[in-house]
């Protein structure tokens, strides 16, 4: 596969869940990914009713806080494959960096999901060693 300049420009996704964890970007990534704490005013984290994993949807008085982590276009892909797009949706957010600035990023969001409001600090609410399987199935099913 030949890599183009559009494939290796830089890509910043903004994260809260399970591609937070440095393991989880080993496995999916081949490496951890250089990122940046980073908060997203107007939005919910969610813990999903239906599966354990986090999820965002808009609350303008609240925010979310993450990290955007830099990916090339191959990697958001792989991204996009992992989170189930069309099952969350990756759309475009305005986030705050630590220092101030703000930054604009992609976000995998679900706007019409249910489930509880979540303010704990785990990546999902399924076991972390479940996650990490997961990935290396993933992985192993050739998503790249």
């Amino acid at each position: 596969m030949t890599t183009t300049p559009a494939d290796r420009r830089k890509q910043w996704l903004f994260t809260y869940g399970t591609l937070r964890d440095p393991e989880v970007q080993q496995i999916l990534f081949g490496g951890h990914r250089p990122s940046e704490m980073a908060r997203l005013s107007g939005w919910l984290l969610c813990a999903s009713d239906e599966d354990g994993y986090l999820f965002i949807r808009p609350e303008p008085t609240t925010t979310v806080i993450g990290a955007v982590i830099e990916l090339d276009a191959t990697m958001l892909a792989i991204a996009d494959q992992w989170e189930e797009v069309p099952r969350y949706q990756r759309e475009k957010v305005q986030v705050q960096n630590a220092d101030g600035t703000s930054r604009e990023a992609w976000a995998y969001t679900k706007r019409d999901g249910h489930g509880a409001i979540y303010s704990g600090t785990e990546t999902s609410l399924l076991d972390r060693q479940t996650v990490l399987a997961a990935a290396e199935l993933f992985k192993r099913q050739d998503h790249s």
